[in-house]
């Protein structure tokens, strides 16, 4: 793994005052400007979704919006790596889904180490992947799926949002847990991704809620099965993954906000009490449990011990499937 040497991007000014400032002093003064914040993928995608409604009531709160920038590429990874060089001055943050866990063991050189090189500030939400089918074929539930994809003999494809995202490795899992090959049609994003299946290139994909069910309402894919251990008070009727079969089987996507290591201690924490206090909005609640999506608060130790126990598990997963790395 490259060694990442900390580069200023444009920040000299910024830098030099708040090292001169205590930190107290400067962590009662932020933000007094625009934070930007970087997203991994397409707009539309569930993890642009998710932010976009936190950042509006952030920005109420702190009487400027933050800039939400789409930068999208090698699942993520793109995204990552310039915040993980950023000024640790609280004004360039990541938001990110599992991608950032499961990339860690899955990119073979990555240009940053996800356990170092970033300050986890605030679990934003969770919530069950959708199994989703194209309705043209004969696919009602996860034994047709497991039928057809066997009778395929490897060659039926599922689509993601690209290596290593959580929507890639809930289908990963679900392969290895049923002894199933399916050819991952990667995609820049869960839109497209979703659109791959709609317009029949491929099978199945594992979508987040914010993107499924509006095309799950009108028709255009199928829900056989979600990820999480209950079911969707949305699709009451689509059992879980155990209900349809596979035991034991659980995945859960979650996203976050991170800052690049070394950020004060007290900004962090002041991103984690107000991002906690947005979720509380009654606004915000009621647009996050329309999509299927929960927020436990967690302060920023418990949410590095839940970051921590991500890299681990899929460490051990990687490892236990034999994905092999990517270049």
């Amino acid at each position: 793994m490259m060694i990442r040497r900390r580069h200023l991007l444009g920040g000299g000014a910024s830098a030099i005052l708040s090292s001169c400032l205590p930190l107290s002093a400067f962590s009662d003064t932020y933000p007094n400007r625009p934070i930007q914040i970087l997203i991994g993928f397409s707009a539309g995608s569930s993890t642009d979704v998710l932010m976009r409604i936190v950042a509006q009531k952030l920005g109420e709160m702190w009487g400027h919006h933050p800039v939400i920038v789409n930068r999208t590429g090698a699942g993520g990874t793109t995204a990552a790596a310039a915040v993980a060089r950023a000024n640790p001055d609280g004004y360039t943050l990541y938001f990110s889904n599992g991608g950032l866990a499961t990339g860690a063991s899955l990119y073979k050189n990555l240009s940053y180490n996800s356990r170092t090189d970033f300050a986890p500030v605030a679990l934003v939400a969770r919530m069950p992947h959708l199994a989703c089918v194209d309705p043209a074929l004969p696919v009602k539930s996860i034994s047709d799926l497991i039928a057809l994809a066997r009778s395929k003999q490897g060659s039926l494809l599922f689509s993601s949002a690209g290596f290593g995202n959580s929507d890639h490795m809930a289908a990963e899992l679900f392969l290895h847990m049923t002894n199933t090959k399916m050819v991952h049609l990667p995609s820049k994003g869960g839109p497209e991704a979703l659109y791959d299946v709609i317009q029949h290139r491929a099978a199945v994909t594992f979508t987040g809620p914010p993107i499924g069910l509006p095309a799950i309402k009108v028709g255009t894919v199928r829900a056989i099965a979600v990820t999480s251990t209950k079911r969707s008070p949305d699709l009451p009727d689509v059992p879980t993954m155990e209900e349809a079969g596979v035991a034991g089987y659980e995945h859960t996507q979650w996203n976050g906000l991170f800052a690049p290591a070394e950020t004060p201690p007290e900004i962090v924490n002041k991103l984690n009490s107000d991002v906690v206090q947005a979720l509380a909005a009654s606004d915000v609640r009621s647009r996050l449990d329309a999509i299927g999506a929960e927020s436990p608060a967690m302060s920023p130790m418990e949410f590095s011990q839940f970051f921590r126990g991500q890299l681990d598990k899929w460490e051990t997963v990687i490892k236990v499937t034999g994905m092999k790395q990517i270049e």
